[in-house]
């Protein structure tokens, strides 16, 4: 499968998905110029880009996608007179009918994307996205079909049918889900996977984030029981392993390939980590696509 334009990373919180979403940004860049775009409102993707700015062969830029800055844009957009679109943000009006309309600034950042993938498509460039947790990102995705039957006819109604379109065409729109070998963020992946195909989203895979081989067998932490602290350790960690090879089963049972990432054993991520990880995505997730595409 050919992977869109535009990637949409999300997961449970605390799965890693803005190091995934910066990491496998970077990757992309390595092969056509790339848009990074932060979703998430905590900005901590833009820490993750700062630190590869010094990387020369990067064709990676930053983008803030906030929902007060697009729904001036949409305004603007749509009302090309700027003293008039100026006057209808201003207006205390406009601010209750944007507040009496359920959705209208989580629409404008999906039209926001959707423009993003066109002129993606159009430049050959690729975009990812480190989108909120799975719940918000859910309802997010939801959106454009809700305000679709608010507003049956009219523009609103036309452009939730584009931005409808944009998000069940594989060519421009794909969901990755960050995982970790934990049971809740396990079972929040495989609801979101079944949720998206509800919704006729292309489920790209899930990305196994913090797998760490077992280093010890069950015979060789018997061995260890006199050292307490240390037994404890090691049969922690072996518990990790079998848990990340059984969250790896059921993922593909579910029908969700799934791309491993390893543990980085750092107490804060560093230019050298994320680009590790950026380099592992390039080579076991987009090479991998691309010889399935074939």
């Amino acid at each position: 499968m050919a992977l869109p334009r535009l990637t949409f990373v999300t997961g449970k919180g605390g799965t890693g998905k803005s190091t995934v979403a910066a990491a496998l940004a970077m990757a992309w860049s390595r092969r056509r110029p790339t848009t990074l775009g932060d979703l998430d409102g905590r900005q901590s993707v833009a820490r993750l880009v700062d630190m590869q700015t010094a990387d020369a062969h990067a064709a990676l830029d930053f983008l803030a996608i906030t929902p007060r800055g697009e729904l001036e844009a949409f305004i603007h957009r749509i009302v090309p007179l700027r003293a008039v679109s100026r006057r209808m943000l201003q207006s205390r009006t406009f601010g209750y009918v944007t507040a009496a309309l359920p959705g209208l600034e989580a629409f404008v950042m999906l039209e926001r994307m959707r423009l993003l993938a066109g002129d993606a498509a159009l430049n050959d460039r690729f975009a990812v996205i480190d989108a909120p947790a799975t719940g918000h990102a859910l309802e997010l995705l939801a959106v454009a079909g809700s305000l679709r039957k608010l507003a049956p006819t009219g523009r609103l109604n036309r452009l939730s049918s584009a931005v409808e379109e944009f998000l069940i065409d594989r060519n421009r729109f794909g969901v990755i889900l960050t995982v970790l070998p934990e049971e809740l963020a396990l079972r929040e992946a495989i609801e979101a996977a079944a949720a998206l195909r509800n919704f006729g989203i292309e489920c790209i895979g899930a990305i196994l984030n913090g797998v760490a081989p077992a280093l010890f067998t069950a015979a060789e932490i018997a061995k260890l029981s006199p050292l307490e602290a240390h037994a404890r350790l090691a049969a922690r960690r072996r518990e990790l392993s079998e848990f990340a090879d059984r969250a790896r089963r059921e993922l593909q049972q579910a029908g969700i390939a799934v791309t491993e990432l390893p543990m980085i054993y750092e107490t804060a991520l560093d230019a050298d980590a994320v680009g590790t990880l950026s380099r592992i995505l390039e080579t076991d997730f987009l090479d991998a696509q691309a010889d399935a595409a074939e």
